[in-house]
Protein backbone atom coordinates (compact mmCIF):
# COMPACT_ATOMS: atom_id res chain seq x y z
CA UNK A 1 0.00 0.00 0.00
CA UNK A 2 1.37 3.42 -0.91
CA UNK A 3 1.29 6.36 1.45
CA UNK A 4 -1.59 8.08 -0.37
CA UNK A 5 -3.65 5.01 -1.18
CA UNK A 6 -7.06 4.65 0.47
CA UNK A 7 -7.34 1.46 2.55
CA UNK A 8 -9.84 -1.09 1.28
CA UNK A 9 -11.13 -2.41 4.61
CA UNK A 10 -13.30 -0.56 7.10
CA UNK A 11 -10.76 -1.08 9.88
CA UNK A 12 -8.01 0.28 7.66
CA UNK A 13 -10.09 3.34 6.79
CA UNK A 14 -10.78 3.99 10.48
CA UNK A 15 -7.06 3.74 11.24
CA UNK A 16 -6.28 6.01 8.29
CA UNK A 17 -8.83 8.60 9.49
CA UNK A 18 -7.55 8.37 13.06
CA UNK A 19 -4.00 9.03 11.88
CA UNK A 20 -5.14 11.99 9.78
CA UNK A 21 -7.12 13.39 12.72
CA UNK A 22 -4.16 12.94 15.06
CA UNK A 23 -1.88 14.77 12.64
CA UNK A 24 -4.34 17.64 12.26
CA UNK A 25 -4.70 17.89 16.05
CA UNK A 26 -0.92 18.02 16.51
CA UNK A 27 -0.60 20.79 13.90
CA UNK A 28 -3.38 22.77 15.60
CA UNK A 29 -1.70 22.43 19.01
CA UNK A 30 1.65 23.56 17.57
CA UNK A 31 0.03 26.54 15.86
CA UNK A 32 -1.72 27.51 19.09
CA UNK A 33 1.50 27.22 21.09
CA UNK A 34 3.29 29.35 18.52
CA UNK A 35 0.52 31.98 18.51
CA UNK A 36 0.56 32.54 22.28
CA UNK A 37 4.31 33.09 22.51
CA UNK A 38 5.42 36.55 23.51
CA UNK A 39 7.90 38.63 21.55
CA UNK A 40 10.72 38.01 24.06
CA UNK A 41 10.13 34.25 23.85
CA UNK A 42 10.31 34.36 20.05
CA UNK A 43 13.45 36.46 20.21
CA UNK A 44 15.07 34.03 22.66
CA UNK A 45 14.24 31.11 20.35
CA UNK A 46 15.69 32.98 17.37
CA UNK A 47 18.88 33.72 19.33
CA UNK A 48 19.28 29.98 20.00
CA UNK A 49 18.67 29.22 16.32
CA UNK A 50 21.27 31.77 15.24
CA UNK A 51 23.84 30.36 17.66
CA UNK A 52 23.22 26.88 16.27
CA UNK A 53 23.54 28.16 12.69
CA UNK A 54 26.82 29.89 13.53
CA UNK A 55 28.13 26.68 15.06
CA UNK A 56 27.24 24.77 11.88
CA UNK A 57 28.94 27.45 9.79
CA UNK A 58 32.09 27.13 11.87
CA UNK A 59 32.18 23.40 11.12
CA UNK A 60 32.19 23.93 7.33
CA UNK A 61 35.21 23.03 5.28
CA UNK A 62 37.82 25.71 4.78
CA UNK A 63 37.20 25.65 1.03
CA UNK A 64 33.82 27.35 1.46
CA UNK A 65 33.60 31.01 2.41
CA UNK A 66 31.38 31.64 5.43
CA UNK A 67 32.27 35.29 5.96
CA UNK A 68 29.09 36.86 4.50
CA UNK A 69 26.74 34.39 6.20
CA UNK A 70 28.55 34.74 9.51
CA UNK A 71 28.42 38.56 9.35
CA UNK A 72 24.68 38.50 8.64
CA UNK A 73 24.01 36.09 11.52
CA UNK A 74 26.25 38.06 13.88
CA UNK A 75 24.42 41.28 13.00
CA UNK A 76 21.00 39.68 13.55
CA UNK A 77 22.22 38.25 16.86
CA UNK A 78 23.48 41.68 17.93
CA UNK A 79 20.14 43.27 17.04
CA UNK A 80 18.18 40.66 18.97
CA UNK A 81 20.38 40.92 22.05
CA UNK A 82 20.41 44.73 21.93
CA UNK A 83 24.12 45.04 21.27
CA UNK A 84 23.83 46.61 17.81
CA UNK A 85 25.25 50.07 17.33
Amino acid sequence: MTHNARPSSAAGRRRWFANALRGAWEKAKQATAEAIKTAPQRAAERVEQIKAQMHVLDMRTFRLSILDERKALAFELAVLTGEAA
